[in-house]
C-alpha cells in the first residue's frame, strides 16, 4: 500500500503540469489557425441565438481574442475607444483583469438567465433578474 502511495505521489507533478500543456497546445492551434477559428466562432454564434450555448461561445471568443492579441497586432487602424482601452490595458494589470472579470460576469449572468428561462419560463427568468438586482444593491 505504501509503495502504491509513493508511486501515486511521484505522478502528481506530471498530472499537475498537464492542464498548462493543454492550454499551450490549444493556444498554438488558435494562433496558427486564426482565420478558421474566427469562421467557426461566427458559425457557432449564428447557431447559438437559438440555443443557450451563446454565452459559452462568447466566453470562448473572449479567450481567443486574448490569445490572438498577444500574438498578432490588429490590421485595422484603432478607433478612439480601442486606443483608450489599449492604453489603460497596457498600463494597468488591474484594469485589464477587471475588464475581463466584468465581461465574464456579464456573459455568465446571461447564461443563467437563459437557463432559468428554459427551465421555468419567463417568470423564473425575471425572478432571477430581480433577485440579482436586490442582491447587488447591498
Amino acid at each position: 500500500m505504501a509503495e502504491l502511495s509513493k508511486q501515486a505521489q511521484s505522478r502528481i507533478p506530471a498530472i499537475i503540469s498537464l492542464p498548462s500543456q493543454w492550454l499551450k497546445a490549444y493556444e498554438d492551434v488558435v494562433t496558427k489557425n486564426a482565420s478558421s477559428v474566427s469562421q467557426i466562432e461566427s458559425a457557432l454564434r449564428s447557431l447559438t441565438y437559438i440555443i443557450p450555448v451563446h454565452t459559452s461561445t462568447l466566453l470562448l471568443s473572449l479567450y481567443h481574442t486574448y490569445l490572438l492579441r498577444r500574438h498578432f497586432p490588429s490590421p485595422f487602424p484603432p478607433s478612439p475607444r480601442t486606443r483608450y482601452t489599449t492604453f489603460h490595458t497596457t498600463r494597468s494589470q488591474l484594469y485589464s483583469n477587471s475588464a475581463i472579470l466584468l465581461q465574464t460576469i456579464q456573459y455568465t449572468e446571461l447564461l443563467c438567465e437563459m437557463f432559468f428561462k428554459r427551465r421555468g419560463g419567463d417568470k423564473a427568468r425575471w425572478r432571477l433578474v430581480v433577485a440579482r438586482r436586490w442582491w447587488s444593491r447591498e
